[in-house]
């Protein structure tokens, strides 16, 4: 017994305690200075901080030469202390999960590409093992992927075939008609079967993926990003797994970053634009150009828009909602009132407040605005507009935790996280006011054949309005020259 209150005694001994409370300090200190993202000043005002806390807590809780007088300032100081370190202790762990964050966005350098076992919804089969001693249909099965994919498939299900079909079109079609049971497809061709059948992702379900992840060389074109203008290329895709899944680019944006006058130029580039795809060599919808990677979009947008494109990044705008709703929802002005085929929310004319699927609703209408696509894009750029602003907002330190539980794993940059940190670093240093402006290109719809990957199916396509290509090429090239722009509403 008396060995157990000795152990105690140690325990609550000042010395051990306020030992606990300095080596949290150094280890909150430590990882600040790890993640790199404060400015010395910050990191000093900390340092400064708390070793003023561990002279008051040294101070209450040092025992007082004359006996007995003291003992209720020691006991605060020690219960001080311990309120101190825990606290030290759990800011340590939100500034290792930045840090961590971080890191997984990052410096991405690979790709995913998922071929998925695809049935009508009300089908029968309800899992893999059901399609014994089936045939099913497949493209490209000459393709190493395919043929990767099309192994590991019959690996696992007995008698199983494979039946090639070399049109996307009529994969669906003999889906929809009966003619096959399930199809094995590439995930990222499976949004072009939305050209022939609207609600397809809604209509079929997956039975089983197989994911192929390889690495890919880094393309990016550095700059110094705290004194150089650069461009980004934001690519929204809208599928299932993880944000690194080859597929086609619904969102198409270049950001012109210009630090120094503190301007950011959004330019967005309709979905159905007809351009040639740099991997083609012939003409399609510039969403088709993601189907060939991330490097793919860049390099039509490139050779497109004649600019260089420094960096890129890609954001899952399925996990929209989760973004969002860790931000508690944001403020987005529309112009016009429209209902949302997706959820069918009504959107006002005004300010809307919305929350995670009301904004993924918002980014998805088309149909219901008067310029289609044009008008889509801009409401795309209304949201990345709100979304930034309420991030650079004091709100978000509430929200933290859930702000970077939501960009893990739904947003990825080939940016450094060095890149990242001088960025936030600069926010942090200047608290400046950024000047966000929008501009899109546009164009005119048309029905046509002869697109590079559906060269035989009639499909929509918006033929570039040269004046509005002109027009926001020259503010993105003024902005890279260094110049302070305006535009006039």
């Amino acid at each position: 017994m008396a060995k157990k209150n000795n152990i105690i005694q140690k325990i609550v001994d000042w010395k051990v305690i306020l030992g606990i409370q300095v080596l949290a300090s150094i280890v909150l200190i430590a990882l600040f200075f790890k993640l790199n993202a404060l400015p010395m000043l910050y990191i000093g005002a900390v340092i400064v901080l708390v070793a003023i806390l561990c002279l008051i807590t040294f101070l209450l809780m040092k025992p007082s030469k004359k006996k007995g007088a003291g003992k209720a300032r020691n006991i605060a100081g020690k219960i001080i202390s311990i309120i101190l370190s825990a606290a030290l202790l759990f800011g340590s762990l939100s500034v290792a999960k930045g840090d961590s964050v971080i890191g997984k966005i990052t410096g991405a350098n690979s790709e995913t590409t998922r071929i998925s076992v695809i049935v009508m919804k009300d089908s029968i089969f309800k899992n893999i093992e059901d399609l014994k001693g089936q045939t099913i249909e497949a493209s490209d099965t000459s393709s190493e992927n395919m043929q990767k994919a099309i192994a590991d498939l019959k690996s696992k299900v007995d008698n199983i075939e494979i039946q090639n079909v070399d049109n996307f079109v009529q994969l669906a079609d003999d889906l929809y008609d009966g003619k096959t049971n399930a199809i094995y497809i590439d995930e990222g061709y499976s949004s072009m079967f939305e050209d022939s059948h609207e609600n397809f992702s809604n209509e079929t379900r997956v039975l089983y993926t197989y994911e192929i992840t390889k690495e890919v060389q880094d393309f990016s074109k550095d700059v110094n990003v705290t004194n150089e203008v650069f461009n980004v290329f934001i690519s929204g895709i809208d599928t299932t797994g993880p944000v690194s899944t080859v597929s086609r680019s619904d969102v198409n944006m270049i950001v012109t970053v210009n630090p120094k006058t503190k301007q950011i130029l959004m330019t967005s580039i309709p979905r159905d634009y007809y351009v040639t795809l740099a991997n083609k060599g012939k003409k399609d919808k510039l969403t088709h150009a993601g189907l060939g990677g991330v490097e793919n979009s860049v390099k039509t947008l490139e050779n497109f828009l004649g600019i260089d494109i420094n960096y890129y990044a890609r954001v899952n705008f399925t996990s929209l909602i989760k973004m969002v709703d860790a931000l508690g929802g944001i403020d987005v002005e529309s112009p016009v009132a429209f209902t949302t085929m997706h959820g069918g929310y009504h959107i006002k004319k005004g300010t809307n407040h919305l929350n995670g699927d009301e904004a993924l609703g918002f980014v998805r209408e088309r149909y219901g605005l008067a310029n289609g696509d044009n008008d889509r894009v801009k409401n795309q750029q209304r949201v990345l507009t709100a979304m930034l602003e309420k991030m650079m907002s004091p709100a978000v330190i509430t929200n933290y935790s859930k702000v970077l539980d939501s960009i893990a794993g739904s947003f990825e940059t080939n940016m450094s996280s060095s890149e990242i940190t001088s960025l936030l670093k600069m926010q942090l240093n200047d608290m400046a006011k950024w000047d966000i402006m929008q501009i899109q290109l546009s164009g005119t719809g048309k029905q046509m054949t002869g697109g590079a990957y559906m060269p035989n199916n009639r499909l929509y396509y918006m033929i570039p309005d040269q004046d509005s290509v002109n027009e926001c090429v020259s503010l993105i090239k003024k902005m890279d020259a260094g110049e302070k722009i305006s535009i006039s509403e």
